[in-house]
């Protein structure tokens, strides 16, 4: 791999990955939220794969709150354009609202899962689309979409196979209940230490997992990070 490669490489995960060209600054306090009740708009659903559908189970956002750090014991992967990522049919996602997946327990882990989910969303969703969705309404949001607009291309499966990066694990930095700041942790060949870590800071809203920014839109600075520093998502392989 030449230099002026690994630089870009470098330079878009250092950027992130999660919402495509906007700016990226250290996020580490975020604002508390309240804790409402699950969204009439989400549906549980009882297959493998999410489905709109109405049966409620207790599983994903309809699980009681709980500590739970460890990787869900039915982690199974989805794949798509030659792009993997983590997916669990207890904690998240288990269900559709509005074309994207959604639900996830309220968890840690299940908000590592989010974060994932936001990350990969961009494999079936435009960047305007996944912000739209997935981050919660505050002035960051509004920083991020000024960046964006409906013509606005993901370029996350063309990012992925051109660098040969591929999803590794996560870091659970900040957790209180109701609010989390989460590494995404990239296995990237051109990093110093092979893994590279992707800050997303999430707040409860509504019943489930919604990224929160900063006012200026960033989610945070990506950083190396050493094997043995995260936990590795485990139970199938991701290629």
């Amino acid at each position: 791999m030449t230099k002026a490669s690994t630089s870009k490489i470098t330079l878009w995960l250092s950027i992130g990955v999660l919402v495509v060209a906007i700016i990226a600054a250290l996020v580490i306090f975020l604002v508390p939220s309240d804790t409402p009740e699950p969204s009439t708009e989400q549906t549980q659903r009882p297959t493998s794969a999410p489905t709109e559908t109405s049966a409620v189970g207790a599983v994903g956002c309809a699980a009681p709150a709980s500590d739970e750090r460890d990787v869900p014991s039915d982690l199974r992967w989805e794949a798509k354009e030659g792009v993997t990522w983590p997916v669990s049919d207890s904690v998240g996602p288990t269900a559709v609202t509005k074309g994207f997946a959604a639900c996830f327990e309220h968890s840690p882990v299940g908000a590592s899962l989010a974060a994932v989910t936001f990350v990969f969303s961009q494999v079936d969703h435009t960047p305007l689309e996944a912000t739209e969705f997935y981050v919660a309404d505050s002035p960051g949001k509004k920083a991020m979409l000024s960046q964006l607009d409906e013509n606005t291309e993901s370029r996350l499966t063309q990012q992925i196979a051109s660098s040969g990066v591929s999803i590794a694990g996560f870091q659970i930095e900040e957790y209180d209940g109701d609010r989390t700041l989460v590494r995404v942790i990239l296995r990237v060949p051109a990093s110093p230490t092979g893994f590279r870590g992707l800050p997303v800071p999430l707040i409860w809203e509504g019943g489930d997992w919604k990224v929160k920014p900063l006012d200026t839109g960033s989610t945070g600075q990506a950083s190396d990070v050493s094997e043995g520093e995260f936990t590795p998502w485990a139970g199938a392989s991701n290629g």
